[in-house]
């Protein structure tokens, strides 16, 4: 991840970052989110390699050699793109960029390891540094977001691609900083309220199979943070998101666009055991109605999805 204050990087530890206390580091949240990207149980990157990269992989009919294509990640971190995209067969140009450079290490360490020649790492701060490209693919996996310079960012990142490249990025497109509309916390702690105590922190109570009393409910519920403690924790921390909104269809044309939710999920950690989910049936069913909650809200316009996945293309000059 990039951020503006490159001292405070909660990305860049000697290990790497663990989701499993996370939404997104449960199965079956991933399992809802392939389907709403790909329609099936493909990620989103192995969708955007069957779908896109077909050429550069030597799968169909191609307007230059496999070797010419080029690939630039944005965000590499511990180095799962790049991986993949060799996994499949890219052999052409890949420039894995990060400000992470510990995470970075690590990514490099393993791409060695498999043997592949074809990637070079590079340390980069997105609020100014230039690519070199023509690109063919642009990979940006929840980064952009953390860019303050923004719009000068993707104006950079459209200069880079070449002239049929694309930009994919699954994107937090949600508030700054998580500064959340009352209506939206009111849906998460009535989602809150419906679990049964024992999933939620309510630590060692007897009555854990019951929802939480009005009084309980009192007691233990989901307050946004304030925006100076997620500057402590990192101040690049969701900068962008509206932005990205406003700016994407701006600056790209947009050939793909689809929500996977995240509206109340995401600010769950630490309300319930969403570890637990991964290895218990219970936990499981009710994160089933949590997801549900969460996907009716914005089918009905209730709310919007806060996470996004995005393929776009250079803008096409009238």
């Amino acid at each position: 991840m990039n951020t503006t204050n490159e001292m405070v990087n909660p990305w860049n530890t000697d290990k790497p970052v663990s989701y499993s206390g996370m939404w997104i580091g449960t199965e079956l949240c991933q399992a809802s989110i392939r389907k709403k990207i790909s329609g099936s149980e493909d990620d989103w990157l192995t969708y955007v390699i069957k779908n896109y990269m077909g050429p550069a992989l030597g799968k169909s009919e191609a307007i230059k050699p496999r070797k010419d294509y080029s690939v630039l990640i944005l965000g590499a971190n511990e180095g799962w793109i790049e991986r993949t995209l060799c996994s499949h067969g890219f052999v052409g140009k890949i420039i894995a960029s990060d400000i992470a450079d510990k995470a970075l290490e690590r990514a490099r360490q393993k791409i060695e390891e498999l043997g592949y020649t074809n990637v070079k790492y590079v340390v980069a701060n997105l609020n100014k540094d230039v690519f070199e490209g023509p690109f063919d693919f642009i990979f940006a996996e929840g980064v952009l977001h953390h860019i303050e310079k923004i719009e000068e960012c993707l104006e950079r990142l459209s200069d880079s691609l070449s002239e049929n490249g694309i930009l994919i990025a699954p994107e937090f497109v949600g508030p700054v900083r998580f500064q959340l509309p009352e209506e939206q916390v009111r849906w998460i702690n009535a989602s809150l309220n419906v679990l049964p105590k024992a999933l939620r922190p309510f630590s060692g109570d007897p009555e854990g199979h019951l929802p939480g009393t009005p009084q309980d409910n009192a007691r233990v519920y989901y307050v946004p943070p304030t925006e100076q403690s997620i500057i402590d924790i990192d101040p690049s921390e969701a900068l962008s998101g509206p932005k990205l909104r406003e700016l994407f269809p701006q600056i790209f044309d947009i050939l793909e666009q689809k929500g996977f939710g995240g509206t109340l999920l995401s600010y769950m950690t630490g309300h319930f055991d969403f570890e637990r989910a991964n290895k218990d049936l219970i936990a499981q069913d009710w994160l089933e109605v949590l997801v549900k909650i969460e996907d009716t809200l914005i089918k009905t316009g209730i709310l919007q999805d806060e996470f996004t996945f995005y393929i776009m293309g250079k803008k096409k000059k009238s």
